[in-house]
């Protein structure tokens, strides 16, 4: 992963991401300051950062999960650049498992006992 851009390494970003997927604001994700730890984004940005919607995030924020945020004069909310990234980072992986050690379940629902 290229460490300057976040962006993987070879792979071209979209230059446009709508981050409510189909509604709201279109962000240009090259205008987006990625090796600037501190810079300050709004919910659009961040949700096109972290490839959910703006509505996830709002959620979010009311549940208390999610990546750290704060309000600017009360109203404004605005995610911090680090922030995103050690949200990201520490979200569960899955993959490189061995398939032959998986949990096997029997085969479906237990049929009714016949009296």
């Amino acid at each position: 992963m290229n460490t300057d851009t976040c962006v993987p390494a070879g792979v071209p970003a979209p230059a446009l991401a709508s981050a409510s997927r189909g509604a709201g604001r279109a962000v240009d994700l090259a205008a987006i300051p990625w090796n600037i730890p501190w810079a300050l984004l709004d919910e659009f940005e961040a949700a096109a950062v972290l490839r959910v919607s703006v509505k996830l995030l709002r959620r979010q924020r009311h549940e208390g999960v999610g990546p750290r945020y704060r309000k600017l004069n009360g109203s404004s909310v605005r995610y911090r650049m680090s922030d995103l990234q050690e949200f990201l980072e520490n979200q569960p992986c899955g993959g490189g498992g061995v398939p032959d050690e998986r949990v096997r379940r029997g085969p479906g629902r237990p049929r009714k006992a016949v009296a």
